[in-house]
């Protein structure tokens, strides 16, 4: 990866028109927004959201998006620009826009109160103005240029002032928002429900707003980018056809029961499908693979017995050409009893209170997600012990006959 630095382009005045073509940007494309506090990040943070920034640029090329950040080597951009850098292969284009006052471009050394521009990135685009914030209007005209018609996804990481400016003039054009809560400032504040009494409280109750915490991996960040760059499904590939089952069984992935980026349309089961997927879903998965197991096992037992039968009646053909031969008839024996056996142990192969608990466990998930949502933390952390309880419950107690 070239370290040179990034193509810099400036504004001749802060509201100059933003044309893609002009300034080498990429446009028609998906585009993710990384908004952040232009500060440097917790060294503990840093390490948590480095492998999350990772997937997303990740997902990024997969959906062949653009990436716009704050473009400075400092706080989210530079974090960015070390998961661009960590990445084998293809990257996604990295599009910066930072007021000009505020960094040093090309060569030049940062006087104080500026910070470079981050060299991983492809294009900065630089805005007259000595102040952080005064480049929002140009980097959301920015974001306009690149994405046109295609979708934008901004994905907040803290934040500050600045980030709350960007935030309300991305959710006044009607944009999906992704708060990565658990990494402080304005994403938590998001998250607890409390981001102030301005107009970002009002679009934010009203907008498209996904909440995923940090602890729960990038697998759920993944998902939402999913939906929102992308209107086709990854389809499943197509599996040959068997005729014979596998004599070694092999579990399948664990799939989420509810799509995590289901969040963006009913943000209100947000804390719902987290919690049940932490604590129902890894049983209801150990409960299906085990009746997936049994059926596999009484498949494969099935099809013994047929073939233990088909060799029966062939001994006894043999037999009958065979008269005065004894051993065809030793053989028939034996097949015949190996049929009997195989087709006992085949109707007793399957786990029924594998599928009767895994069943039982789908129910108590939705139900979990069809209560009301807890008034507060305290509420929610008892309905997630009761719902453990429950969980093991029905994972070791008997299962009812009824």
């Amino acid at each position: 990866m070239s370290t040179a630095g990034p193509r810099v382009r400036r504004l001749a005045h802060p509201d100059a028109d933003i044309r893609a073509r002009a300034f080498g940007l990429p446009r028609g494309r998906p585009v993710v927004l990384l908004l952040g506090a232009s500060g440097d990040l917790d060294t503990d943070l840093a390490a948590a959201l480095l492998p999350v920034l990772r997937s997303v640029l990740v997902t990024a090329v997969q959906r062949d998006a653009a990436v716009i950040t704050g473009g400075a080597d400092t706080g989210v951009a530079h974090l960015t620009g070390l998961a661009a850098q960590a990445l084998d292969g293809r990257r996604p284009r990295l599009v910066g826009v930072a007021p000009s006052g505020r960094v040093a471009a090309e060569d030049a050394q940062p006087a104080p109160g500026e910070v470079r521009l981050n060299a991983n990135h492809d294009t900065v685009v630089l805005v007259p103005g000595s102040r952080w914030g005064e480049e929002v209007p140009a980097l959301v005209r920015t974001v306009d240029a690149v994405a046109g018609r295609r979708p934008a996804l901004a994905v907040l990481v803290g934040g500050d002032d600045v980030a709350r400016a960007a935030l309300v003039e991305h959710l006044g054009r009607d944009r999906p928002l992704l708060v990565l809560a658990g990494t402080g400032g304005l994403a938590d504040d998001i998250a607890r429900g409390a981001p102030g009494d301005d107009d970002l409280a009002v679009l934010t109750r009203g907008g498209q707003v996904a909440v995923v915490h940090l602890d729960e991996g990038p697998d759920r960040i993944v998902a939402v980018l999913h939906r929102v760059l992308g209107s086709r499904e990854f389809a499943a590939p197509v599996q040959p056809v068997r005729v014979f089952p596998r004599l070694r069984f092999r579990a399948p992935a664990q799939r989420p029961v509810v799509d995590p980026g289901y969040v963006l349309d009913y943000p209100l089961l947000a804390d719902a499908i987290h919690d049940a997927n932490q604590v129902v879903a890894p049983v209801l998965h150990e409960q299906e693979t085990a009746a997936l197991r049994e059926r596999e096992r009484a498949r494969l037992l099935v099809l013994l017995a047929v073939a233990a039968g088909f060799a029966t009646v062939s001994f006894g053909a043999l037999q009958v050409w065979l008269r005065d031969v004894p051993w065809p008839g030793v053989l028939v024996a034996v097949a015949g009893a190996g049929a009997a056996v195989l087709t006992v142990l085949a109707r007793g192969g399957e786990n029924p209170d594998a599928r009767a608990r895994a069943e039982q466990l789908r129910a108590l998930y939705f139900d979990h997600l069809a209560a009301p949502p807890a008034a507060g933390e305290a509420e929610r952390e008892e309905r997630s012990r009761e719902l453990a309880t429950e969980v093991a419950r029905h994972r070791h107690e008997p299962v009812s006959s009824a």
